[in-house]
Formats: C-alpha cells, sequence, structure tokens
C-alpha cells in the first residue's frame, strides 16, 4: 500500500482550495519537472499510460492495417493501443535471460508494413535498444517504449527517457510515482510534442499562432480527432511532490533488490534478475525465476503458500497473445492456434515470481519476505 507523504498530501489540500481541477498550471508545472528530471525536452502529461500509448501511435501516424513490433511480455496498454488504430500487432520473441525483447528477433520482421515497434523495459531493467534504433536508422518506422516500470532507469548511462521517439511512463499502482491513474510522455521532437498535445486534448488548438484564423481573444479550434486524455490538477500536484523524491525511491528498491539478491543467489529452486552490463535497472518489479521442472508445474502451490503466509507475490506479465481476445483477432501472425508466435516468452511467463518491492516495505518486512521464500522453496513442491 502506497504511504503518501504530509508534502503529498498539502500538495493535494492545496488544489483542492483552489477549486481549480481541470488541467492547468501544476500540469505545466509537473511537465517541466519531468522534462528536467528525465533531461528531454518534452514531457506531455497525459490522463493513464494507455492513453500516452493510444496517442504516441497517434503522432506517430499508425493507420489501419500496417504493422506495429511489439513486446509479448508487457502491459496489454501498448498492444490494444495498435488495435485502436486499426492496425496490426506483431509480436517479437524475448530474450530468456531478462523478458525484454531480443533485437534479433525484431529485425526478420520488419517489412514495407511496418509502421512502428513498440518496446518495453520488462521490470524496468533496460532493454538493449540501441541495435533497435540502428536498423531503423533512414526508416519511416518509429519507435516508441513503454517506460511504465522503468522512471530512472539508465541504458549505457543515458536516461531511458531520452531513448526512442517517444518514451511513455506510467503512473499507476506500483510504479514509483503514483498518481491514482496518469502518465507521461517524453520526446526531443517539437513537432511530435506538439502533436501529442493536440491529440491528448480532444484534438483543440489554442496557441494564436497555430490557429487557421482569428475569430477573436476567445477562439479555439478542433484541428485533428483528439481525446480527453487530460491530467488533472490533483494528479499534477500528487505527481511534483512525488517526483522531488524519486531518486530516494529508485535507492530504496535498489537497496531491497540487492537484499533480495543476497539472499537468493545462491538457492538452485530460482534465479535471480539479470543486470544488463552498463544499465541502471529502476526496479519497477523483482522478478525470481523458478529453475527446476519440478518446481515449475508447481507454481500455484507455491503462489498459494506464499499468499497464505501473507506475502503478496504476483505472477506477472501473461503474454499479451494469449489473452483470448488476441487469439481470436485472427491475424495470421497474432492468432496462436497454430502454435506459439513468441514461444521463449511463454517459457520466461511459466517461471516468473514477483516479489513485493516497494520503497515503502521495512527492513524487518523484507527479511521476513525472505525467510518465507526461502522456506516454502525448500519444500521443493511439497507444499
Amino acid at each position: 500500500m502506497k504511504i503518501f507523504s504530509a508534502e503529498d498530501q498539502r500538495a493535494l489540500m492545496k488544489v483542492l482550495q483552489s477549486g481549480k481541477l481541470h488541467m492547468g498550471e501544476q500540469v505545466r508545472k509537473f511537465e517541466q519537472a519531468f522534462a528536467r528530471y528525465a533531461g528531454v525536452k518534452h514531457a506531455v502529461a497525459v490522463s493513464s499510460g494507455t492513453a500516452g500509448m493510444h496517442i504516441a501511435l497517434r503522432a506517430a501516424a499508425v493507420g489501419p492495417k500496417e504493422e506495429v513490433i511489439v513486446p509479448p511480455l508487457a502491459p496489454v496498454a501498448g498492444p490494444n493501443a495498435v488495435f485502436y488504430q486499426g492496425a496490426v500487432n506483431i509480436f517479437a520473441d524475448v530474450d530468456p535471460a531478462t523478458g525484454n525483447v531480443d533485437p534479433n528477433d525484431i529485425e526478420p520482421r520488419i517489412n514495407s508494413n511496418t509502421r512502428a515497434i513498440i518496446l518495453h523495459h520488462y521490470a524496468g531493467q533496460p532493454c538493449h535498444i540501441q541495435p533497435v534504433l540502428d536498423m531503423v536508422k533512414g526508416k519511416d518506422i518509429a519507435v516508441i517504449v513503454d517506460a511504465a516500470h522503468a522512471l530512472g532507469a539508465r541504458y549505457e548511462q543515458k536516461s531511458v527517457a531520452g531513448l526512442g521517439d517517444m518514451v511513455v511512463f506510467d503512473f499507476g499502482p506500483g510504479n514509483h510515482i503514483y498518481t491514482g491513474d496518469g502518465g507521461m510522455i517524453t520526446t526531443n521532437s517539437d513537432e511530435t510534442a506538439q502533436w501529442l498535445r493536440i491529440f491528448r486534448d480532444e484534438g483543440f488548438v489554442k496557441n494564436k499562432q497555430l490557429l487557421t484564423k482569428d475569430e477573436g481573444p476567445w477562439y479555439y479550434e478542433m484541428q485533428d480527432l483528439g481525446y480527453p486524455y487530460r491530467m488533472t490538477e490533483l494528479q499534477a500536484a500528487l505527481g511534483l511532490s512525488q517526483l522531488s523524491r524519486v531518486e530516494q525511491v529508485l535507492a530504496r528498491r535498489e537497496e531491497i533488490a540487492g537484499r533480495y539478491n543476497e539472499a537468493f543467489a545462491g538457492l538452485e529452486q530460482v534465479t535471480i534478475p539479470h543486470r544488463q552490463p552498463g544499465s541502471k535497472c529502476a526496479w519497477g518489479m523483482y522478478v525470481l525465476q523458478l529453475n527446476s521442472e519440478r518446481l515449475i508445474p508447481e507454481r500455484r502451490k507455491i503462489f498459494v503458500a506464499l499468499k497464505t503466509r501473507g506475502v503478496e507475490v504476483e505472477v506477472r506479465h501473461y503474454p499479451v497473445f494469449l489473452h483470448p481476445y488476441y487469439i481470436w483477432a485472427g491475424h495470421p501472425d497474432v492468432c496462436t492456434l497454430e502454435g506459439s508466435r513468441a514461444p521463449k516468452a511463454e517459457v520466461f511467463y511459466r517461471r516468473v515470481l514477483v516479489l513485493p518491492i516497494g520503497e515503502d516495505l521495512t527492513d524487518d518486512a523484507v527479511e521476513d519476505i525472505i525467510e518465507k521464500v526461502r522456506e516454502v522453496l525448500s519444500l521443493n513442491g511439497r507444499v
């Protein structure tokens, strides 16, 4: 459970007392502060990460029947947004060590109908993005990154917020900033940022320099099909307050992950998360992988045993293409009736156990989780 600080509460009360909840000054300040923190030119606040993925595809001009290469182990927001645009999801398989998409599986899927590539930083571990950026250089293919769990992560010493044409962050439950819902899109393109703001504000343009005519100082106009994807002042105030201490959040999660790694590294039953050399993981999740063929079929029992002992263990992310809607979608590279489109992703998913890593966990709570996980794993499936 997220614990909101006194500063968070004061920020919310200040907005409530102002009586102005619609997108305004707080959203503008949050966007500016986020852009500074992320080291990018533009940050565009939206109502949710899903909304961010949708208008990112709109800004990339992805249209009906065009193809978007997507990750199988990720929130459904990205692949769903592809459907919102009437486009086609093409799933690439993953690196078994990280759960991130393998760039070598992307390249053979690129063709003349490919319009965009969506990448995901699985559990906050940066994906290997540079080879993907290299392979699309000179091509009319946008690279959009789902960084829902990766705020503060770094790839080859660079902030992930600036790697890709657009990078989408989410402020939902369990993330480094939590505003109930809400999200942010970062980009270094002035034109892209302009379109993102139009699309998140129902297609309306208010900038006098961009209007097609001048009816008067009150005048604004709709120039494209947009959506009511605005962030509220309450969300922005809460996000702005939490952004001021996000480095503390990252440090605490790194500390917890380090303690987990130390405790579980020597266990033959599990594999601890892989660390990409030269990268900084944001620890959006802490993922243990079950090792033995004996334990994997017993995951349900292990999960229930940990829950019974009070450990808030989870299993995420179900391979997107296995959801019934995707199976029924009918496209040969989406429909899985004749075999898996990403077999390594399915194997990876079957091994996953996600342990709590929220920054609000006390040292005693972390030690208690470690003790109970070791106890349950020691039973070797005899749960």
